[in-house]
This record gives C-alpha cells, structure tokens and sequence, in this order.
C-alpha cells in the first residue's frame, strides 16, 4: 500500500519536459522516447511545417506547417503536444495534436466555441493565444494576450484547456 502512494505520488509530479523552438532545434523528443517532433525546413514556395516521427520505425507523419516560428510543448506523459505557432507578428495560436490521431485541433476556435466570441479575440488587430505550460497530462495552460481597437491598452487573461475539449478560466 505504501509503494503505491509512492508510486501515485511520483506519477503526479512528473514535470514535462522543457518546450522546444523552431526553427532553431533539430528535433523535440516526448519524454517516454517513443516519438520526436522534428522541423522541416520550407522549400522554395512553400512553409515550414514539422513532422512527427516514431523513435522505433522511423516512419514520419506531417503534423502541421507553420508560420514564423513554433514552440512544441509536450505532456508530461507524452500522450499529446500543444503548439504555439506564431503565424505573423500580429496573431499567434496553439494547436493540439495527439500521437496516433489524424486531426490537429486549433485551440483558438476551440476557445470562441466553448466560451462564445470572446471580444478580446474579434476586436482587436493584435491577438496572441500561446502555451503557458502543462498543468498535468490532460491540462494545458494557455494565455490569451493582445492589444488593438478594443483594448488599446492590451489584454492578459489565462485560461485551462483539459484535453476533453472543456476550456474555463484559470484560477489562482
């Protein structure tokens, strides 16, 4: 009995590992080893993107293309990654993808579908959705930040996504 709320105790602080930007690394490994996301470099006419790839067979899978730049965050049991991809100076969002599952889901709608059209979001030129971190394997933590006609002063708000598809507002 003791082993096991050792055990239990372990398995919930198990810290996820640090995010990786591209372009700039070579590769972002999950931390059970099993895959790496790795950055393909954009040919003439066309963008970036990054691949997952499976340690054992090698066998890649596109993932997604991406804007300027793209910071992977992965679970800390490896069972999903949160992409901050930041598409232009003026917009970033995050996109969740799940190894083994086809569909990348863009969090932002996500956000506007849950919570209803956020005015933050539809108001404004400049609007920023970025990780902040895993809470545990099936919570992410994302900030939503920007400024422009609405909020000529900006905005910082933090909001929880649990991988069920359920987003709230963060709480302190």
């Amino acid at each position: 009995m003791k082993a096991a709320v050792l055990l239990l105790a372990a398995a919930a602080s198990v810290k996820a590992p640090d995010p990786v930007t591209f372009p700039g690394a070579a590769d972002a490994k999950d931390p059970n080893g099993h895959s790496r996301v790795v950055f393909v470099a954009a040919a003439a006419g066309q963008s970036a993107r990054l691949t997952l790839e499976d340690s054992k067979t090698g066998a890649t899978t596109p993932l997604l293309t991406i804007g300027r730049t793209a910071t992977v965050f992965w679970s800390p049991d490896g069972g999903a990654l949160a992409v901050t991809d930041r598409r232009s100076a003026s917009s970033s969002t995050v996109l969740l993808a799940v190894p083994g599952q086809p569909a990348v889901t863009d969090l932002a709608a996500v956000l506007a579908r849950t919570l209803g059209p956020l005015p933050e979001q539809t108001g404004n030129r400049n609007v920023y959705l970025e990780v902040v971190r895993w809470l545990d394997a099936k919570k992410l933590r994302v900030r939503l930040r920007g400024f422009g006609e609405r909020d000529p002063g900006g905005f910082d708000e933090l909001f929880d996504y649990e991988l069920s598809g359920r987003f709230r507002r963060a709480v302190f």
